[in-house]
């Protein structure tokens, strides 16, 4: 109690129960889900976390009516300080158990890894004024569907081309190749 109000809370991420990775996490859920519904598509979580974080689906006008036009995106979230960026390549550890999640092929749907990579001091992740909030460094997408099985018992290495930025475009492309398969 601070000047006799419970309510203070200042320092309150300091004191929190929250894992020190619920921060990353919350912002890579947060970045995703932005993308999602500017490129005006349905994101959903799952209830229990089989290794799929979120779902990604399309929308469609059908006379005055918005519906679901099926097509769906499996995304598993990561969120990393410890990247390293060349001129060409996003370099990260990922754990043996989410690529060997990744690499198989979903029944239905495709997987996708969506890595967003801040910047080493949580001060500079995201900055806010009245007229904007500004995102510091982006996400990246992964496809390890096919990728063989590896040895490794903890994490594998990869390599992800920078030019896989997850943005509006990209998933927008995404879910129109889906819905393009699924009516062949």
């Amino acid at each position: 109690m601070r000047n006799g109000r419970s309510g203070d809370c200042t320092n309150l991420a300091k004191v929190s129960q929250f894992p020190s990775n619920f921060p990353q996490e919350a912002l890579s859920r947060v970045y995703v889900e932005a993308i999602a519904a500017k490129a005006g598509l349905i994101s959903s979580v799952p209830n229990y976390d089989y290794g799929i974080d979120v779902c990604l689906r399309s929308v469609r006008l059908r006379g005055r009516r918005h519906t679901d036009a099926g097509g769906q995106l499996d995304v598993q979230l990561k969120s990393t300080t410890h990247a390293t960026l060349t001129e060409t390549h996003v370099v990260y550890d990922l754990d043996v158990k989410a690529h060997d999640d990744l690499r198989e092929e979903g029944d239905n749907c495709p997987r996708i890894l969506v890595l967003l990579v801040l910047p080493k001091d949580d001060a500079d992740w995201l900055a806010q004024s009245e007229d904007e909030l500004a995102w510091r460094r982006c996400a990246y997408w992964f496809s390890l569907r096919g990728a063989e099985a590896t040895p490794a018992t903890t994490t594998v290495r990869i390599s992800i081309p920078r030019e896989n930025v997850f943005s509006v475009e990209t998933v927008q492309t995404m879910l129109a190749r889906l819905r393009g398969r699924e009516n062949t």
